[in-house]
Parts: C-alpha cells; sequence; structure tokens
C-alpha cells in the first residue's frame, strides 16, 4: 500500500505523516487526527484510521 503525500478532510489539504511518525501512533497507542487532536489509534478520525492501516 503506497500512502498519499496529502489528503483532504474535513476540506482542508494535510500533509500526510511520514512511517516514522504513523508506526510511533501505532506503538504509543495514541494517534493525532490531521488537525492536531489526540485520539486513539482506533478513532475514525485518526490518522491511522484515515489512511485505512487499521
Amino acid at each position: 500500500m503506497q500512502i498519499p503525500e496529502t489528503i483532504t478532510w474535513k476540506g482542508k489539504q494535510y500533509e500526510v505523516p511520514d512511517m516514522e511518525t504513523l508506526g510511533e501512533f501505532a506503538f504509543d497507542s495514541v494517534c493525532e487526527t490531521p488537525d492536531g487532536d489526540t485520539v486513539e489509534p482506533d478513532h475514525p478520525d485518526s490518522w491511522l484510521s484515515i489512511l485505512g492501516l487499521i
């Protein structure tokens, strides 16, 4: 699976975190949303969910 460089979420363009950061989100059991909120990795607005990684 190839990760896009950017996504449009809620009408705004966001740069997708690199694979190292995404791995940290999964390992730490804490994830961010594109707009910087902290949520659990399986939250629908988490980077991991948005990108279909979980």
